[in-house]
């Protein structure tokens, strides 16, 4: 599964210890976990806009000690390009989507511009 950055939000910001609970099993029972270096740059940025540096190097640090990371090839962004053309979506959402769809998994996210791939619905 490819855990997305709203994934990663939810984990990171959420003051609902039994959702924060569940969401954490996705990625405990997961074969691999794999994240997006997209995903890292959205939760870097998220973090120092909201909390601050030191905030966001542990919670990348987080990311990348325990997830699989998949870094966005030529292949990736063609086909995240094609995506973001005709879905008219975010880049950072097509990219990200692009390295489900190559992986061949299925995305954890709960937002709705995730139709090209299986979704994993975080609730």
């Amino acid at each position: 599964m490819l855990f997305e950055t709203r994934y990663f939000w939810a984990v990171f910001t959420s003051k609902d210890q039994d959702r924060t609970k569940r969401l954490k099993a996705l990625s405990e029972n997961a074969t691999t976990p794999y994240a997006s270096s997209i995903s890292v740059y959205e939760v870097y940025k998220l973090s120092i806009e909201h909390e601050d540096k030191a905030v966001a190097e542990l919670r990348a640090r987080t990311i990348t000690k325990e997830y699989t990371i998949v870094d966005v090839s030529a292949e990736i962004a063609e086909e995240g390009a094609r995506m973001s053309h005709r879905l008219r979506i975010p880049m950072a959402d097509s990219l990200i989507m692009a390295t489900a769809k190559n992986l061949r998994v299925s995305c954890v996210t709960d937002d709705p511009h995730f139709t090209e791939v299986k979704r994993v619905w975080m609730s």
